[in-house]
């Protein structure tokens, strides 16, 4: 609720505790927006001929492309 900084609901610590599996609150729906957001990022948005447009096999592999490249340049220490 406050980004960190403290408010009534994290009390004022600016922090929570997490007493259960985050994936019981992920749903389907989530993970989708996730997606997108991360395709956006590589420069296809969610809008017509973008990532809307695609079949769900594209984007899980392009999903999975990208997380196994960052994977790899964090371990030669390539950033950016």
């Amino acid at each position: 609720m406050c980004g960190g900084v403290g408010c009534a609901e994290c009390g004022d610590t600016g922090k929570f505790e997490i007493a259960c599996c985050p994936l019981d609150y992920i749903t389907q729906d989530i993970c989708f927006v996730i997606k997108l957001v991360h395709l956006y990022e590589k420069g296809l948005p969610p809008v017509a001929g973008g990532s809307l447009d695609q079949c769900q096999a594209f984007i899980h592999a392009a999903d999975f492309v990208f997380s196994e490249e960052t994977k790899y340049k964090k371990k030669l220490g390539i950033f950016g």
